[in-house]
């Protein structure tokens, strides 16, 4: 039986590939994983980046007056960065006459005012410029002390104060007149304090009711301008207005501040704009983030608030996202003030609301800031890892593990060409004899595929590591270390396979882990590293018993089928090496049932196929399609190469003599006695066309000349050994 009756009609390359496959799957499950656990390095881990170092940046004015005698306050801006402590501010290096009282910028908060003051005394003591003094902000987040410094020009003045120009955004409604009285009989107290604090004030006024009832907006005009900073000009032009019409709540006061940021303010003055209403506003053709927005975009620097309950919320929104950013505690945007208040009296409006709105004007027109502050880009380096990967793996190794990775990825493939090679011996041995190899064989090719397997996976690793970042060569490298290990497995399983030369062996093993290998690949693309394993041990068995019997049928020049049954039959290719056939399935090649021990005996000398009779006593060559039975089996010989031999003459009918009794088997190990010279034997052995007896006695001639010492005793081949344990293997017998 060559195979189990449901695999006896595949051809023996599917067989052998299927017995390999079972082989590698089996060792990929339940040897190679458990190893590459047991085994194999930790899967490499990128180390968490390192945490961002705390950062700071510091933004102030690029330039600061301050009046002999008086003070300024420098606003400060700060970014923090992977902290959020404290920061402590100070000015170094100051000049004689001035002083700068520290302040800190608590944490949350991202703006403070360092206060200076210079001395009561002469222009000329304190300096005109004083250039490249330096602002330095420092925290302590963790302990670890963070600074950074800014610089910015004081210029000490007697005159040219800073500049602020106002529009005043006027609801003139009919509930508004108090309001508007106020405003016209304030206005000149109002300049002349803020007149009294060096500032350049200018004053301009948008009245506004509601567009929805046709009634638009008016800008007062002073000589053709939008400002002056004339305040009875103001006030004359104030008192013109009339508080009427608007009908219902709410107004269009935010197209109204939109329309004010629009006017035609100084390029360095603080941009203010005070709204003045007892109304909420429309929403409906405006927005309130346009409105927001707007205010940024045309650089208003304050929005004061003089407004009553309804639309707070809304104008609160306008105010805080003004510039543009989100509201943050610490920066002035605008002061808020309480319309009701002034709801029947307008000297209200003078006498409270006026003056509080001066002191903002005058901190905003002295403390302008030139620019919010801006951290550097801060690139986050990772540290580089090292790796490697598996010959057999998609996953990354340290590289400080390619020793423990080499071993594991030896003892995987070793596990693996392991079964292999004792499926495919256990395979070759069952299609041969219909039984399991010999515990003797099994020991043989179980540790032979493991040495094999192991040196080859070893150095297929080796080879990998040649490839590191480079896929195209990733890919090369890792089909010839898979050729490496096949290879070696197919070499070793060549000394099982009657017949089968080493080389031959080698490039059937090869040419199997390379495709094994491809399978391993497009496995691992899709599936993951694990199945991929699977899948390699499993196609790499595949591959290596199906190409080694490819190779097998390819290069053979002459073989016998052994045919069992009409559908049952195998193959095995004849050499050098004797192929026996017979009922012993320890001594024989080919087991036949029925047969005598040794029945028959085929091998190939001098480019011929020669069959030796045991039984019979014959021995001859035999051509294409020679046909004998031993037992139950019909062993036909086919050839490819092999020249076939010259017809053999006719034997002489033998003279009269005793014929011995026919033994069952031959003794294979007594030599055959040599027949003297002037007897004939009873039966002739047709070694040869050429040494077949003739018809008739010839007359006696001189005795051959003696056999040389390491000669074999019946057909004189010579073979190496010592007296006693040299072994002829065309007679099959130790002498």
């Amino acid at each position: 039986m060559p195979a189990p009756k449901f695999l006896s009609g595949l051809p023996k390359p599917v067989l052998f590939g299927l017995y390999g496959a079972i082989g590698g799957l089996l060792g990929a499950l339940l040897l190679g994983e458990p190893i590459m656990s047991a085994l194999g390095p930790k899967q490499a881990q990128a180390a968490p980046p390192p945490a961002p170092e705390p950062r700071l940046a510091v933004s102030v004015s690029d330039r600061l007056q301050v009046y002999q005698g008086g003070t300024n306050k420098l606003l400060v801006q700060i970014v923090r960065d992977a902290f959020d402590d404290d920061v402590a501010l100070r000015v170094d290096d100051l000049p004689p006459g001035l002083t700068a009282r520290e302040t800190v910028i608590p944490a949350g908060k991202t703006a403070g005012e360092i206060e200076l003051r210079a001395a009561l005394t002469t222009k000329a003591e304190l300096g005109t410029e004083h250039k490249g003094l330096k602002v330095t902000a420092s925290a302590r987040p963790g302990g670890k002390v963070v600074t950074e410094a800014t610089t910015f020009t004081l210029t000490p003045l007697v005159s040219a104060p800073p500049e602020a120009d106002i529009v005043f955004v006027l609801d003139v409604t009919g509930s508004m007149q108090n309001q508007i009285n106020g405003l016209k009989d304030g206005i000149v107290t109002f300049a002349n304090a803020l007149r009294a604090a060096k500032v350049d004030a200018r004053f301009g006024c948008l009245a506004f009711r509601d567009l929805t009832q046709g009634e638009p907006s008016q800008i007062l005009k002073f000589k053709g301008a939008q400002f002056t900073d004339d305040a009875v000009a103001f006030s004359n032009e104030v008192a013109r207005l009339n508080a009427r019409g608007g009908g219902d709540d709410p107004e269009t006061s935010l197209e109204a501040i939109i329309e004010a940021a629009g006017y035609d303010f100084r390029k360095g003055a603080t941009r203010s704009l005070v709204l003045i209403t007892d109304a909420a506003p429309k929403t409906r053709g405006v927005s309130v983030q346009k409105t927001a927005s707007t205010l940024g975009d045309k650089k208003i620097d304050l929005l004061h608030l003089v407004i009553n309950s309804p639309g707070r919320a809304q104008y609160q929104e306008v105010q805080l996202g003004a510039l543009g950013v989100p509201a943050e505690k610490g920066v002035d945007r605008g002061k808020e003030f309480d319309l009701a208040k002034t709801a029947g009296d307008s000297a209200a409006f003078t006498n409270v609301l006026l003056p509080e709105m001066t002191k903002a004007i005058v901190a905003a027109a002295e403390a302008k800031p030139a620019a919010r502050p801006e951290l550097a880009k801060q690139e986050i380096v990772k540290p580089e890892l090292k790796t490697v990967k598996a010959v057999q793996s998609d996953q990354t190794y340290d590289r400080s593990s390619i020793g423990q990775l080499v071993l594991a990825v030896g003892a995987w493939t070793g596990s693996i060409a392991g079964l292999v090679c004792l499926f495919l011996l256990g395979g070759q041995t069952h299609y041969l004899r219909g039984g399991l190899p010999s515990v003797g064989g099994i020991v043989a090719s179980l540790v032979g595929g493991i040495v094999a397997g192991a040196a080859g996976g070893a150095a297929g690793q080796g080879l990998f590591l040649l490839a590191p970042g480079n896929k195209e060569l990733t890919i090369v490298f890792q089909v010839l270390s898979w050729a490496l290990l096949g290879g070696l497995a197919g070499a070793g399983l060549s000394m099982f396979v009657p017949n089968l030369k080493t080389g031959y062996g080698l490039v059937g093993g090869a040419l199997g882990g390379a495709l094994g290998a491809g399978g391993y690949i497009v496995v691992t693309a899709s599936a993951g590293a694990q199945l991929g394993r699977l899948a390699g041990g499993l196609a790499l068995g595949l591959c290596i018993g199906l190409m080694v019997a490819v190779v097998e049928t390819a290069f053979r020049r002459a073989w016998i089928e052994v045919r069992y049954g009409p559908r049952e039959m195998v193959t095995v290719n004849l050499g050098a090496e004797p192929v026996k056939v017979g009922g012993d399935a320890r001594a024989c090649t080919v087991w036949a049932r029925g047969a005598a021990d040794i029945a028959l005996r085929y091998f190939i000398r001098d480019g011929k196929v020669i069959c030796t009779d045991i039984l019979a006593r014959e021995e001859s060559a035999v051509s294409d399609g020679d046909t004998r039975t031993a037992g139950k089996v019909t062993i036909v010989v086919r050839t490819s190469t092999v020249a076939a031999p010259a017809p053999a003459p006719s034997p002489t009918p033998p003279a009269p003599s005793v014929q011995p009794a026919a033994k069952s088997t031959l003794d294979a190990v007594a030599p055959m006695p040599a027949p003297p010279a002037p007897v004939q034997p009873t039966k002739p052995i047709a070694v040869s066309p050429q040494s077949a007896p003739s018809a008739r006695p010839s007359a006696p001639t001189a005795p051959p000349p003696p056999r040389a010492t390491d000669a074999c005793p019946t057909c004189g081949r010579k073979n190496p050994g010592r007296p006693g344990a040299r072994y002829c293997v065309v007679c099959d017998q130790t002498y």
